[in-house]
């Protein structure tokens, strides 16, 4: 069980310990992969680059640039901004009322994303309370 702010998540069966996966057979979610290549990312790629190049006049640099971004530009904006479309209606009955007329295949695979979402929530979470 997990409890989130007085709501309980029952995350029993969630594989919470890392794995070793090989390289080639991770893959990208092609969403992903756009957003990773669009303008508003590529600040963050330029701060990580120079931090994994250790060079401190690139990361101060980097970081003045990300200082001087506007709330919109920010991937933390896209973040909320994306939980917040998902969940602006959510209601948990409408949930019931498609999940019986949902192939079981399609389900199980709709469930381990839901699994990674929430990890990730989780995650986003702990760095907002620190």
């Amino acid at each position: 069980m997990c409890v989130m702010n007085s709501l309980t998540v029952d995350v029993e069966g969630m594989n919470m310990e890392p794995e070793k996966i090989p390289l080639n057979e991770i893959s990208i979610d092609p969403l992903a992969q756009e957003l990773v290549r669009s303008e508003h990312a590529r600040p963050y790629a330029d701060y990580f680059m120079k931090a994994f190049s250790n060079d401190a006049a690139g990361i101060e640099s980097a970081l003045q640039v990300l200082r001087d971004l506007p709330l919109e530009n920010r991937y933390t904006w896209r973040v909320f901004s994306a939980l917040k479309w998902a969940f602006a209606d959510f209601d948990d009955e409408c949930v019931r009322l498609d999940l019986p007329h949902i192939s079981e295949t399609k389900r199980t695979e709709m469930l381990k994303e839901l699994q990674i979402r929430f990890l990730q929530l989780g995650m986003l979470l702990k760095v907002f309370k620190q």
